[in-house]
């Protein structure tokens, strides 16, 4: 039987055992001082060497090269290498004690250069809202693979343009880099636009948390707690102090204050062109971005409508890539086309009859094939996964080296992963007939903007008319050729512009200016330099567009008789002034409630002016151009900026006037200045006021009433003709 004795004598032996065992370990784990001094000097050189040694490389890396970003990213491969030869470098010379030589070489290995596509392949899972459920794999779309590698830390490119069909995959190249930069580099700013603030927090918000739930090396990154001040609806903190703020492009303030280094724009054709009367968010965000030698920016898109298209208009800023891929019969590269079934290559079909007692059904698609457009091959749609991956980008223009672009169409889409080419044939044969059904297969499955085809006149064939008169000088036999000088003015939120026009027999037009006034015309200031300017021109008949501060119009045009209100109505048929007796009637309503507002049928009239500014010959109807800074390429493009086109409902042509670029101000101004011609009336008659003739001008402070037009202002604070281009391309 044991006794205590027994018990506690074998406690003592154990704990002596453990003893011994430790220190046996520890005499293991020490060395000799010399052996340590001699791995520590060794170590030192080999360290010194390798630092003198990177100056060298350095320069070797970056010989002729003169870009500051690719100097700075040839710097950073070098240190790579540097530093993982230093690794291997120090094991070998610190050989009396091995274990040294591998902690210092495990401390010298830098971080892996990954790219943004290996290191979604590496990390990012996607669990719901997909065909192909697991670990994220570029393979199943190789096309991606060039367009998220722009987006690496080391690559340098800096800016990314993908325009495409809708389900290639540009959004969720957008998301594999943010899981990028939040894990890999997790140091880095990045601002993420969408088009409205209601989009971000219902669609952007959700599947943002939906990746970083899936994707578990992101989320032990941030907290899920709603209310935690780092996740929020518009900003979302991680790492040490790193953000990623969510904005939407029609706030102004989710895009100010905030200085980072790169941005993801989505779905940019969305953005409006001017938020908040501030300009251009496009603007607003590169000035974001000026701190940064080394910002970069991703814009991806479905295009819109030709010339109102961001997406198109910045992919035609860079290199303009196509993915070309091979024929699986004769091996040679192309672009997938839609070609459509006419063409000689590209997707081809084969549909079903109709049945005989239904004429109205539609074709159904049997079957769906690509025709080579080297060999006239048929390729099947089977052959598509092996084209893909062999495939490659190629750009229309090399020389741009820091813009890259890409584009994609539908036809691309992967087996499983979008529609298949029946599909797309079948949505074609479904969209004829109806223009807008035509112009969203044109957008989304084809990624091409939509041309709008119509009546319209080319803006460098205006151009051409310009001719070297002044006002002094429009004279035959010492006479005016002019009878009538009237004005057009469109209000906007931050300026008014006004086309002033002397007008002659028949109508004959003699553009004078085109003055833009800037100011809040919401305020009393801006409408003093109008009424300067007005009178400053000798114009006798003005036409004011009432749709912007109407208030502001109405209690402009209620001082004078020589000003009307209007407002402008859609509709081909509706004429562009009313005829006297159906006007004499609207008006006797009118007088009873004050002021009086014109309705104008602003379709006849820019058909009207678009038929004259065909015209060839001058004469009755034909519009003249002065040769004066005021009358540059963009007051023009201005003046083409809209088409007449014929649209189908169902089977009903509708004719449309349709704006084909963002801007059409100078257009509507001339229009205005029409109708105000033909509404002048007795006032026709009278000679037009010399410029010695204009009345005596009072002090602001001395006018009864801030807005009254008959006593303009001394100096008018208006943009003259000179700084118009200056002010049209800050808008």
């Amino acid at each position: 039987m044991t006794n205590l004795a027994d018990l506690q004598a074998e406690r003592e032996r154990l704990r002596a055992e453990q003893a011994q065992a430790d220190l046996d370990r520890l005499l293991g784990d020490t060395c000799d001082l010399a052996d340590v001094r001699a791995d520590s000097i060794a170590a030192r050189a080999v360290i010194l060497q390798a630092l003198d040694a990177i100056v060298g490389r350095w320069l070797a890396a970056i010989e002729g090269e003169h870009d500051e970003t690719r100097v700075h990213y040839l710097m950073s491969d070098t240190a790579h290498d540097v530093l993982r030869e230093l690794g291997h470098t120090l094991e070998a010379a610190t050989t009396r004690l091995p274990w040294m030589g591998e902690r210092m070489a495990r401390g010298a290995k830098p971080r892996d250069l990954l790219t943004v596509s290996q290191h979604a392949d590496r990390y990012r899972v996607i669990r719901t809202g997909t065909n192909a459920p697991g670990p994220w794999r570029t393979a199943l779309t190789p096309y991606l693979r060039d367009i998220m590698d722009d987006l690496s830390e080391h690559s340098p490119v800096r800016k990314v343009v993908f325009i495409k069909s809708s389900g290639v995959g540009g959004t969720e190249a957008m998301y594999n880099w943010l899981g990028y930069v939040m894990h890999h580099l997790q140091n880095k700013d990045l601002l993420v636009v969408v088009p409205t603030l209601e989009l971000r927090d219902r669609s952007f918000n959700p599947r943002l948390a939906k990746m970083i739930d899936e994707t578990e090396a992101l989320s032990s990154l941030v907290t899920t707690a709603s209310r935690n001040k780092a996740n929020r609806g518009d900003l979302l903190e991680y790492g040490a102090r790193a953000r990623i703020i969510k904005a939407g492009a029609n706030s102004p303030d989710s895009l100010r204050s905030d200085h980072l280094p790169y941005v993801i724009c989505d779905e940019v054709d969305a953005f409006p062109w001017d938020v908040g009367g501030e300009g251009d968010p496009m603007t607003l965000i590169e000035n974001r971005q000026r701190t940064f030698s080394r910002a970069k920016t991703y814009l991806v898109s479905t295009p819109t409508l030709e010339g109102q298209s961001r997406i198109d208009i910045e992919y035609r800023r860079t290199d303009m890539r196509r993915y070309y891929v091979p024929c699986p019969h004769c091996d040679e590269f192309q672009h997938l086309e839609f070609g459509g079934k006419a063409g000689h290559h590209g997707l081809k079909w084969c549909t079903a009859p109709p049945p005989e007692d239904d004429p109205h059904h539609l074709p159904q698609v049997l079957d769906a094939w690509y025709v080579c457009r080297h060999c006239g091959a048929e390729i099947s749609e089977g052959h598509k996964a092996d084209m893909l991956a062999r495939g490659r980008w190629v750009a229309q223009r090399p020389g741009v080296k820091l813009a890259h672009g890409y584009h994609l169409n539908a036809l691309y889409a992967p087996t499983g992963l979008g529609l298949d080419w029946r599909a797309i044939a079948q949505k074609w044969i479904n969209s004829q007939g109806d223009t807008a059904e035509l112009k969203g297969f044109v957008n989304t499955y084809l990624g091409e903007v939509w041309r709008e085809q119509g009546d319209s006149i080319e803006e460098i064939s205006l151009i051409s008319r310009l001719e070297d008169y002044t006002r002094d000088t429009l004279t035959a036999d010492g006479r005016p050729l002019y009878s009538l000088i009237t004005a057009g003015c469109d209000v906007q939120k931050d300026r008014i512009e006004v086309s002033v026009v002397a007008w002659g027999e028949g109508e004959e037009a003699w553009l004078l200016d085109h003055l833009i006034l800037p100011g809040d015309t919401a305020q009393h200031d801006v409408w003093f330099d109008l009424s300067a300017a007005l009178r400053d021109e000798g114009v006798q008949f003005a036409c004011i567009d009432s749709g912007y501060n109407t208030s502001m119009v109405y209690d402009f045009v209620r001082a004078t008789s020589w000003c009307r209100a209007i407002k402008g109505l859609a509709g081909t048929g509706r004429p562009l002034v009313e005829d006297e007796k159906v006007r004499r009637q609207r008006l006797r309503r009118q007088r009873k409630r004050g002021v009086q507002v014109e309705p104008l049928g602003v379709d006849q009239g820019k058909a009207l002016l678009y038929a004259r500014l065909k015209m060839q010959q001058p004469g009755p109807g034909y519009i003249h151009f002065p040769r004066q800074p005021a009358f540059d390429d963009e007051y023009f493009a201005q003046l083409a900026a809209e088409k007449l086109v014929t649209r189908f409902r169902g089977t009903r042509p509708v004719q449309e006037w349709v704006q084909i670029r963002p801007r059409n101000e100078a257009l509507d101004c001339l229009n205005y200045a029409l109708a105000a011609r033909r509404l002048a009336g007795p006032q026709a008659k009278r000679p037009p006021p010399a410029a010695a003739e204009a009345p005596a001008v009072a002090d602001r402070a001395e006018i009864a009433s801030p807005l009254t037009p008959l006593q303009p202002p001394k100096q008018p604070a208006r943009t003259s003709a000179i700084a118009k281009s200056d002010w049209s391309s800050r808008l």
